[in-house]
C-alpha cells in the first residue's frame, strides 16, 4: 500500500524542504535575541565583569582580524571590480580605524565612560552604512575610468574615518554624549535590519549573500544588546559576542569568495553545482550514441585552434549541431553569441602580427574565465569567435556577453613595453526564438553583431 508521503509530488517536497531550510536559517540568525531576552528578564543588571586586560586582548584580536579581512576584501575587489566589494572593504577599514580607539581608551572607562563607549556605536554605524551602500550596488561593476583603485582614493577615506574619530572625541565630552550613544546605536541597528530586509525582498540567492544576511542580523541584535546593557554588564559582553559571531560569519564569506571566484555574486551553491552535474550527465548520455555513430565519419583532425587553444571552426560547428539535436529532445534553452574584435586590422598594422596574436590569445583567456564548464568558445574566423551556451536563455546569454565585453574593455595587453587595449562587438541569439536550425541562429547572432559594430562597436546587441 502506498503511503501519502510516497505519493506526494517531488515539487511539493522540494518546496517544503526549502521552507524548512529558510526557517532554520532564520532561527540561527535570531539566536542572539533569545540570549538577550534571557539576560534581560532573568539576570541581575548589577552583575558585572570589569576586566580591562581581557577587553584589550579581545579588541586587539578583533582589530587584527578586521584589518586582515579588509585587505582580503580589497584583493577580491581589485580582481573583480565589483562595487559591492569596494564598499565592503571600506566597511571593514572604517570599523578597524574607529573601533581601535574603543580599545585604546579601555582603561579610561572609570573616569571617562562616554569617551570609552562612544567609539563602539560609531564604528558599527560606519560599517553598517558601508554595508548598506554596498548592497545597493550588488552585481554592479566598477567603471573603467574610476579612480577608486588609486592610493589617493583610499587615503581620502582614511582621512574621513580619522575625522570621525576626532568628532566622536569632541562629542564624548559634550552634554550630548549619552543621547549620541543611543542615536548612533539605533541608527546602526536600523541600517543592519534594512540590509537583511533588502536581501529578502530582492530574493538574492547567492550562498555568500545568505551568510551576509545572517551577519547583519547578528550585528543588529548586537546593537540591541548594547542599548539594553551598561558597560561591563553581562548584556554588554553578550553584545560583543554577538557582534563577533556576525563578524566571523561575514569574514568566512569573504574568505570563500577569495578562495573561489573572488566575487560575492558568482559563487555557486551546492544545489546549483549538482544541477550542473545533472545537466552535464544528461548531455553526455545523449551525446554518446551520436558521437559513436559519427566517429568513423569524422576526419582525423585537431579540434583545437592552434593559436588560441579554443575550439576550431570544425569542432565548434559539430558541437553546435549536437547541442541543437539535444535541445530538440529536451526542450532546454540554448543560446549562441558571435563576437568580432573591433579594429583588429589596425592592431596588426600598428603593432605587428605578433601583437595581434597575443590579443587573440588574451581574449580567449577572458572568454574562458567568463564561461561555465558546459559552455564552449570557438574561433570561427581570423578575429571572429562564437560561444555556445547550453541551458541558457536569451536574457542569460546577454548578461554573459555583457560581462565578457566589460572584462575585455578593462584588459590591457602589454607587449615589448607597449600597452594595447581592445574591445569587442557581440551579437546574441537563442535557438527556437531566433531560428529553427543551427545555421539560422548563427546567422541571426551574426546580423546582431554587425548591428553592434554599425552602432559604434564595443557593445552587445540582443533584442
Amino acid at each position: 500500500m502506498t503511503s501519502s508521503s510516497d505519493s506526494a509530488p517531488p515539487s511539493f517536497i522540494r518546496t517544503l524542504a526549502k521552507g524548512y531550510a529558510v526557517m532554520i536559517l532564520l532561527l540561527v540568525g535570531l539566536v542572539p535575541v533569545f540570549s538577550i531576552a534571557y539576560l534581560y528578564f532573568f539576570q541581575t543588571p548589577a552583575l558585572r565583569f570589569e576586566h580591562h586586560g581581557f577587553h584589550e586582548i579581545a579588541i586587539g584580536i578583533s582589530l587584527l582580524q578586521s584589518g586582515f579581512i579588509a585587505y582580503v576584501t580589497y584583493r577580491c575587489y581589485h580582481q573583480t571590480q565589483e562595487l559591492f566589494l569596494r564598499w565592503l572593504t571600506l566597511g571593514f577599514l572604517g570599523f578597524t580605524v574607529i573601533y581601535g580607539l574603543h580599545g585604546a581608551f579601555t582603561r579610561l572607562s572609570p573616569d571617562h565612560l562616554m569617551l570609552f563607549t562612544l567609539y563602539g556605536p560609531a564604528s558599527r554605524l560606519v560599517m553598517a552604512s558601508c554595508l548598506l551602500i554596498g548592497l545597493m550596488t550588488y552585481v554592479r561593476q566598477e567603471k573603467p575610468a574610476s579612480q577608486a583603485r588609486s592610493l589617493g582614493y583610499w587615503l581620502a577615506w582614511l582621512g574621513a574615518f580619522s575625522a570621525i574619530n576626532a568628532f566622536v572625541y569632541l562629542v564624548a565630552f559634550s552634554q550630548w554624549a549619552e543621547l549620541s550613544r543611543w542615536v548612533l546605536e539605533i541608527a546602526a541597528m536600523s541600517i543592519m535590519l534594512s540590509c537583511a530586509l533588502i536581501i529578502a525582498v530582492r530574493r538574492i540567492r547567492s550562498p555568500l549573500m545568505t551568510i551576509y544576511a545572517l551577519s547583519v542580523l547578528f550585528f543588529s541584535q548586537s546593537s540591541l544588546a548594547f542599548l539594553l546593557g551598561s558597560a561591563w554588564s553581562h548584556m554588554w559582553w553578550l553584545a560583543h559576542a554577538s557582534f563577533a559571531a556576525g563578524f566571523m560569519a561575514l569574514s568566512y564569506g569573504v574568505i570563500q569568495a577569495f578562495l573561489t571566484t573572488g566575487s560575492f555574486s558568482r559563487v555557486y551553491s551546492q544545489a546549483e553545482l549538482v544541477e550542473q552535474i545533472r545537466a552535464e550527465k544528461a548531455r553526455t548520455d545523449d551525446a554518446l550514441l551520436d558521437l559513436q555513430r559519427a566517429h568513423e565519419a569524422l576526419e582525423v583532425s585537431a579540434a583545437t585552434d592552434s593559436l588560441t587553444g579554443c575550439a576550431n571552426r570544425r569542432e565548434f560547428e559539430a558541437r553546435g549541431l549536437a547541442e541543437v539535436e539535444r535541445v530538440k529532445r529536451s526542450g532546454a534553452p540554448l543560446s549562441f553569441v558571435t563576437i568580432d574584435l573591433d579594429h583588429f586590422k589596425q592592431i596588426n598594422d600598428d603593432h605587428g602580427h605578433r601583437a595581434g596574436d597575443e590579443v587573440l590569445r588574451v581574449f580567449v583567456k577572458l572568454a574562458k574565465m567568463t564561461l561555465r564548464p558546459s559552455d564552449l568558445v570557438g574561433r570561427i574566423g581570423g578575429e571572429e569567435f562564437a560561444l555556445i551556451l547550453p541551458d541558457t536563455s536569451l536574457e542569460g546569454a546577454a548578461l554573459i556577453a555583457e560581462r565578457l565585453r566589460q572584462l575585455t574593455e578593462r584588459e590591457v595587453v602589454t607587449l615589448a613595453g607597449t600597452q594595447i587595449r581592445f574591445t569587442v562587438s557581440l551579437g546574441v541569439a537563442q535557438y527556437g526564438h531566433d531560428g529553427g536550425t543551427y545555421e539560422s541562429v548563427i546567422d541571426t547572432a551574426d546580423s546582431r553583431m554587425y548591428r553592434a559594430k554599425q552602432a559604434g562597436r564595443n557593445q552587445v546587441t540582443a533584442p
